[in-house]
């Protein structure tokens, strides 16, 4: 039988980076900061809204209405219910 490819990579990211993706299902204020400490983006979304950020690992995201964000790193879905308290999530990606 002939080999199956890996899927692929949304994009090439460069080594000790990750991507993150954001999609927006309702309004949400967020920021990520990378792993230099660095602000890569903090802003207020919409329904409909999409993010996507590469930055050095790890990425720390700070949500303010988890419930309204689908948030995928390096492609794949993550599950916010265990960083999530309230409405409010932080967590890491990448660590």
């Amino acid at each position: 039988p002939a080999a199956t490819a890996a899927p692929e990579a949304p994009a090439e990211v460069p080594a000790g980076s990750g991507q993150v993706s954001l999609q927006f299902t309702g309004a949400c204020w967020f920021s990520v900061t990378d792993g230099n400490g660095k602000l890569l983006t903090q802003a207020t979304k919409q329904k409909g809204d999409v993010v996507n950020l590469v930055g050095k690992l790890p990425l720390s995201l700070h949500l303010g209405n988890a419930r309204a964000v689908q948030v995928s790193y390096n492609g794949q879905a993550v599950d916010l219910a265990s960083s999530t308290r309230g409405e409010i999530a932080r967590l890491k990606l990448g660590q």
